[in-house]
């Protein structure tokens, strides 16, 4: 199983805030988000599909972005999120 940093966490946080669905948000405040407490499966697949639409306005706001830092910031924020989909899908066995 999977071991988030209070930086994953954090990302996580903000992408499951990010979105409408009940469901992905009931699944993980089902959790304990203590620093290295391991990710069950269940609660991998629903923070994957949080991940990726926020992966995504990520994306498209780096599009749209036309400073520098703010690129730099978005493009490690981008950069970020992809390894922690990176490392839940190697735990849920599910194709990149």
């Amino acid at each position: 199983m999977t071991k988030l940093s209070p930086k994953a966490t954090r990302f996580i946080e903000a992408a499951v805030d990010d979105m409408a669905d009940r469901d992905i948000k009931a699944i993980w405040t089902s959790i304990r988000h203590d620093p290295g407490a391991e990710i069950p499966d269940p609660v991998a697949r629903a923070v994957l599909a949080a991940l990726s639409h926020f992966e995504r306005q990520l994306r498209a706001r780096l599009d749209r972005v036309h400073e520098e830092d703010e690129a730099s910031d978005l493009s490690n924020d981008l950069g970020f999120v992809c390894a922690i989909e990176s490392d839940l899908r190697r735990q849920v066995g599910a194709r990149c």
